[in-house]
């Protein structure tokens, strides 16, 4: 089924915000329009839009300063935003960039400029999403680490880790309700909190709950749930399991290394002895603690993020673990690479344990 893209158009100037609206349906974009900076806040939460038109010489809160407060949020802060203004001024231009805005267009425009810009930006959009999705993929799924996206009730998707935990005969645990496997009164708490939950807390619901597996074992682990990815009329939410076991962490290390050993066959990335030794100590440990890493080649904050990777941790949760948005993530992660001339993150990690940047 093919939604139409939603565009949110915040401009103060009733006459030439209707005149937007008409156009952008013209070209079978869905659109809101609203007249200033807060409720524009407002109707992007709400809206959840696939791309934002903003005004910015706005009255109580200007364009920049929705763009800012929109900047914070991890639900909204990659959506495409375009600044709209009556000023030709480089200086105001260069402003509004810095900010990271993904483009300006100077007002009066003319109409295919103004659709051609957004068409560009929404095909930019699209790619990036395509890319987190496929690395988010694989990261999921190798990771060691139970984790489930669900409706609040129902399964959406969840790795093997997780059905692995609960012994389900099926690969696919999709349409499967949550209750089946979790006691009945931990979901009622979480469906419960998800309900009261009206704003972008990152932790939703932390608590132990106990799993019933389909051999009718009974297992007590830690779930944090928190929101995933909202949509205009339904909302995601990742479930994130921690579990003490009695598993051999040693078995366990050199599974999930067998899987990282492949990844890196498929990137073309050769693997000496003593670099499969290092990474097999690595799975081994699961968590690499990120105040041990001294090197100076990457900051503070670019080796936490590494560290958290090398655990198999996609966007969202390192972003959730270190309390900062995905976009954040990204620019770090877009940083590191930068720095060691990598293409993807595996290569990244590859270059930190042959260059002895990580101490394990």
């Amino acid at each position: 089924m093919n939604f139409q893209k939603k565009i949110l158009v915040i401009e103060d100037d009733i006459r030439l915000g209707n005149t937007i609206q008409n156009i952008l349906k013209v070209y079978k974009y869905d659109v809101c329009l609203t007249n200033n900076g807060v409720s524009g806040i407002q109707k992007a939460f709400e809206y959840s839009p696939d791309l934002i038109l903003c005004d910015i010489n706005m009255e109580t809160i200007d364009g920049y300063q929705v763009y800012k407060v929109l900047e914070e949020s991890s639900i909204l802060n990659r959506i495409p935003f375009i600044f709209l203004t009556g000023s030709s001024n480089l200086e105001d231009i260069r402003y509004g960039m810095s900010l990271g805005a993904d483009d300006y267009v100077v007002k009066p425009f003319n109409n295919a400029d103004l659709i051609k810009s957004i068409e560009k930006r929404l095909k930019k959009f699209e790619t990036i999403r395509e890319d987190a999705n496929r690395e988010f993929n694989q990261l999921f799924n190798l990771s060691p680490i139970g984790i489930i996206l669900f409706d609040g009730n129902k399964i959406h998707k969840a790795n093997q880790a997780f059905v692995k935990l609960v012994n389900f005969k099926e690969n696919n645990l999709a349409g499967v309700k949550i209750d089946e496997f979790i006691d009945k009164d931990s979901c009622q708490k979480i469906q419960s909190k998800i309900q009261e939950n009206h704003s972008e807390m990152h932790e939703i619901y932390n608590n132990e709950v106990t799993i019933r597996t389909q051999r009718q074992e009974e297992i007590k682990i830690t779930l944090v749930v928190s929101l995933f990815e909202k949509f205009s009329n339904y909302k995601m939410y990742i479930g994130i399991t921690t579990l003490e076991t009695k598993s051999n962490p040693q078995e366990d290390g050199h599974q999930f290394a067998d899987k990282v050993y492949s990844l890196l066959k498929r990137e073309n990335i050769k693997v000496s002895e003593a670099l499969g030794e290092k990474i097999t100590e690595i799975f081994k440990q699961k968590n690499l603690n990120p105040k041990k890493q001294n090197n100076t080649f990457f900051t503070k904050r670019e080796n936490e993020i590494l560290c958290l990777s090398m655990e198999g941790l996609p966007i969202k949760i390192i972003a959730y673990k270190l309390a900062i948005s995905d976009r954040t993530v990204e620019k770090h992660r877009t940083k590191l690479m930068e720095k060691s001339g990598a293409n993807n993150m595996i290569e990244v990690i590859v270059f930190a344990l042959k260059n002895s940047l990580i101490e394990i």
